[in-house]
């Protein structure tokens, strides 16, 4: 990559060269390559278009105008870039691979396997191409499919911990429970020490092991799974979904909790009332949840276990808006309580309490029939959910919060798995252990339940 110094010399360069030579379609490429290492994306685009203007079949400058209107999100215009690519260039797999990987971002699966199929035949040997392409199949549930693809892709490049991951992902999946092991043992392997790795590499390896764990569980690999446990809690005590998992065997083998993270998570639940903290908590309430339901909102997003309803973006508390704000400073002060009250019970989640304090932040409206699957937070540290609109005359226990031991199917023992529920009212904070499943019981009524759910983050 240039320095900022030389891209300034190489543009004023390659300005001045097209000063002397204005319809040279390769000057202008180079200067919009130059122009879009630099991050100004328009006046890249610019260029490639005066370079196809000049040479409508410049491949290079089609290819990048294209991934330029990607990276941007003008998904039209970038599909109909490539569309010109394939073209003038029938056999060119990088321009396949990119419609397929824009058709799924469009939700068209079908055109998405068809364009990396066909960039498939042309270099059955490509990485990007067999793993985009076993991306597409999972997502469309053909599973099968999707492993041969990702093993396809391994055999072309083995070091990749990124497709042995998706792999093993699959295969747990599908129900291979022992070559996802030995999958996610590759991934462990190629990925490292983790108090070396950045915060993708790191997430990518809790994961791994935390699924690891759960294939031997499932296998009943009992005494492989306590030597695993034990090995990984002398590097590594954060890891939050195996913490679930190790909570949930507890109570079925009905013996202490392997790892350290947090014991016991149902003894750590605290609910607060907020209301006081407004001068007019109804007033606030009906004002921030206008403007909520004015910010764009993905219906059952597919990310999410939010069923029969909406929910934003994680980052509310970014917005400029006064009750947003306000709203904050009272969640840090509850969960600055909340550590005082619990500081003093010996965990890691206390012990390395996050000090820099950053959150992520969403609304979740649900509607008649909404709810959310039991799940827990594997990102965060501390959860918490605000209830800015409830079910004032609950029937069935309907829009409260229950927590429990068990999710993501794990295998159950002993069916008799303690629970806690909460009926909410306005105003209530409810703050637990990101490592606890929760879900919502359906909404029954026709009425909109509206919260903010949040994570504080653990430091990096």
């Amino acid at each position: 990559m240039q320095t900022e110094f030389s891209l300034e010399a190489a543009i004023e360069g390659l300005n001045k060269a097209l000063q002397a030579d204005p319809k040279n379609a390769e000057i202008h490429c180079k200067l919009a390559i130059a122009l879009a290492e630099q991050g100004n994306s328009s006046a890249a685009i610019e260029s490639y278009q005066a370079a196809i203007n000049i040479e409508p079949r410049h491949i290079p400058a089609l290819n990048n105008l294209g991934s330029i209107y990607r990276s941007l999100g003008r998904t039209e215009e970038a599909l109909s870039v490539f569309a010109q690519v394939i073209k003038f260039e029938q056999n060119d797999v990088s321009a396949y691979v990119n419609l397929g990987s824009l058709f799924k971002e469009k939700g068209d699966i079908s055109a998405s396997e068809m364009h990396y199929r066909k960039a498939l035949s042309l270099t059955p040997a490509d990485y990007d191409a067999n793993f985009n392409l076993a991306n597409a199949l999972r997502y469309e549930g053909d599973l099968n499919i999707a492993i041969e693809c990702y093993e396809r892709a391994i055999r072309v490049e083995a070091n990749f911990p990124v497709a042995h991951y998706y792999l093993a992902n699959a295969l747990k999946d599908a129900g291979r429970m022992l070559p996802a092991i030995n999958s996610y043992s590759e991934v462990i392997s190629l990925v490292g020490d983790p108090s070396f790795l950045a915060s993708s590499a790191m997430q990518m390896y809790r994961m791994s092991v935390a699924h690891k764990a759960e294939c031997l569980y499932a296998l009943d690999e009992t005494v492989d799974l306590r030597q695993f446990i034990q090995k990984v809690t002398e590097s590594d005590q954060s890891n939050i979904r195996l913490a679930s998992l190790t909570a949930f065997i507890a109570h079925q083998y009905q013996e202490a909790d392997m790892y350290p993270f947090c014991r016991d998570p149902l003894n750590w639940i605290k609910i607060f009332d907020i209301k006081p903290h407004f001068e007019n908590f109804e007033e606030s309430r009906v004002g921030l949840i206008s403007y909520l339901n004015e910010i764009p909102q993905i219906w059952e997003p597919s990310n999410a276990t939010t069923k029969k309803g909406y929910q934003t973006e994680d980052q509310l508390f970014n917005l400029q808006n006064s009750m947003l704000k306000k709203l904050e400073e009272v969640i840090k002060l509850k969960i600055d309580e909340y550590y005082t009250e619990f500081s003093s019970r010996s965990s890691v989640f206390t012990s390395r309490w996050p000090k820099q304090g950053k959150m992520k932040s969403w609304y979740v409206r649900l509607v008649q029939g909404g709810h959310q699957d039991a799940h827990m937070h594997h990102l965060g540290w501390l959860s918490g959910v605000v209830y800015l609109k409830t079910i004032k005359y609950p029937s069935n226990r309907e829009g409260s919060i229950e927590f429990g031991l068990h999710g993501y199917d794990y295998k159950i023992i002993n069916d008799q798995i303690p629970n806690k529920i909460h009926q909410p009212s306005d105003g209530d904070l409810v703050l637990f252990p990101s490592s606890l499943f929760h879900k919502t019981i359906p909404i029954q009524q026709n009425i909109d339940r509206g919260v903010i759910a949040f994570d504080l983050m653990p430091d990096p």
